[in-house]
């Protein structure tokens, strides 16, 4: 059975590990980073409806809009089954790349609006392609800002039991952040095993993190999702 090291932060690493768990896999969880909420205001116009990218979002724009009606977008199906566990009923899902989002918003308003306004519920550090995205369209993108995700050093002994038991044959690297930390952390460590785990990144973006010494390792998934990803393993 393959060991596969998670370094999501902790809730989204749970639920990916469930994941790895039901495909016969067996998880292994070292969080890289951790998520704060942001308690920024939202901006006082009005919307349309709403955008979010990440699970991370969810919660926050539930609080803020309770038993709203409008129109949510997200941009995959793990984000849009986020949204709707906490409360939103009328949740759009795209393909999982935000610079699809545009299209999927478009054929839901088709012709009934000259265009529409979308709050954009956001972390601080994004990529900024949705919003290249919409550039030039009829959809006018407001962000809010309302978690942020920092980069966790865990404790040596956490990191000291990932080298106990059978080898990780594995990483699963889910964002350009989490395989900065992993390249700086724990990526010295894991190179010195025979054979060193599979890096296995969501994006060739992602992959373009690690030196180049690195990048026999690395498996780059065929598509924008876990699903996909898993396919790597």
């Amino acid at each position: 059975m393959t060991r596969v090291l998670v370094v999501r932060e902790e809730a989204a690493a749970r639920d990916t590990a469930r994941q790895l768990s039901a495909l016969g896999r067996d998880p292994v969880s070292c969080p890289l980073e951790e998520v704060v909420r942001l308690r920024t205001p939202v901006p006082q116009t009005t919307f349309d409806g709403f955008v979010v990218t990440s699970a991370q979002a969810a919660e926050a724009l539930a609080d803020a809009f309770p038993n709203d009606n409008r129109i949510c977008f997200a941009v995959g199906e793990a984000t849009a089954n986020a949204v709707r566990a906490c409360g939103f009923e009328n949740v759009a899902a795209g393909d999982g790349r935000a610079e699809t989002l545009p299209r999927l918003v478009e054929s839901a308003f088709g012709h009934a609006l000259p265009g529409a306004t979308l709050l954009y519920a956001a972390g601080r550090n994004r990529t900024g392609a949705l919003e290249a995205a919409v550039t030039g369209t009829s959809i006018a993108l407001r962000a809010w800002e309302v978690y942020d995700i920092v980069r966790r050093t865990p404790p040596d002994r956490e990191i000291d039991a990932l080298f106990q038991g059978d080898a990780i044959g594995a990483v699963l690297l889910l964002s350009k952040a989490q395989a900065m930390a992993f390249a700086d952390i724990l990526l010295p460590r894991f190179e010195a095993l025979q054979p060193p785990p599979r890096l296995l990144c969501l994006s060739a973006r992602i992959a373009e993190a690690f030196p180049a010494r690195a990048r026999e390792l690395i498996k780059i998934s065929d598509a924008p999702s876990l699903v996909s990803l898993f396919e790597r393993l």
